[in-house]
């Protein structure tokens, strides 16, 4: 098949070998990696921790500290922008199901991440998702979780309204945007009232850049679950800091 429709790595567009998927070798020894995932306190984490302060609300209590990691990190001008976007607006599954489960890899192997009890994947709205066929977020959780040995969970959260898209918005309004867009299904929310037994919940999209949509995603789950439930956070790409 590869000389009739040759496979070209996502980064540099070169031709890949038989061994090499989605990336060729070059550019899998060079992306850049976060290793966040062994860092309990990481410039992401900091970040997503700031939204989180942000109008929290006292009578819910004390909030914990979330983690939050990335699988690398996302600048506008390196190659590896193309595999979020290759999954998110080409239909590339395969591409969200490898970085995915290497990404659910590099977490099982952190330390941080072994009382995980599911993973949520940022929800599109209905008419979204039923245009584009698929949720990205949801592929690459579904491969991360099969890697971590936790079930993806996506009847506890839903998007309520339809948010424009985020690219040329500005801070404050990537938050107006998403503030208030998220809610737990109700069956969900007498099922887990109190928290139940769960112990982490981490929420999971493609790229972090403000933190905008996971924190309203953050806020939402706060409303069953108790401070004692962390809440963190996990993408592919992270847009920022080293």
């Amino acid at each position: 098949m590869d000389l009739f429709l040759p496979r070209v790595c996502i980064a540099c567009g070169e031709r890949l070998l038989m061994n090499e998927r989605h990336l060729c070798l070059g550019c899998m020894m060079d992306m850049p990696l976060t290793r966040y995932w062994e860092r309990s306190h990481n410039p992401m984490a900091d970040r997503f921790n700031e939204v989180v302060q942000k109008g929290l609300d006292p009578a819910l209590g004390h909030e914990r500290y979330a983690y939050a990691c990335a699988l690398f990190f996302y600048h506008s001008e390196a190659g590896y922008r193309h595999i979020p976007y290759q999954i998110k607006y080409h239909g590339n599954l395969e591409a969200g199901e490898y970085f995915g489960m290497l990404l659910g890899k590099k977490m099982a192997s952190g330390g941080l991440w072994g009382d995980v009890d599911m993973i949520i994947p940022v929800p599109l709205h209905w008419a979204r998702q039923w245009k584009r066929g698929y949720n990205q977020a949801e592929v690459i959780a579904r491969a991360a979780a099969e890697a971590l040995g936790v079930p993806v969970r996506t009847d506890i959260l839903m998007r309520k309204r339809r948010t424009r898209t985020q690219i040329k918005l500005d801070i404050e309004g990537k938050a107006r945007n998403v503030s208030g867009a998220f809610t737990v299904r109700q069956d969900a929310a007498i099922i887990f009232k109190d928290g139940g037994s769960v112990r982490h919940i981490v929420l999971l999209d493609d790229v972090f850049t403000t933190g905008s949509t996971l924190g309203s995603c953050f806020r939402a789950l706060r409303e069953v679950f108790p401070p004692h439930v962390r809440i963190s956070v996990a993408t592919l790409g992270f847009v920022g800091g080293t």
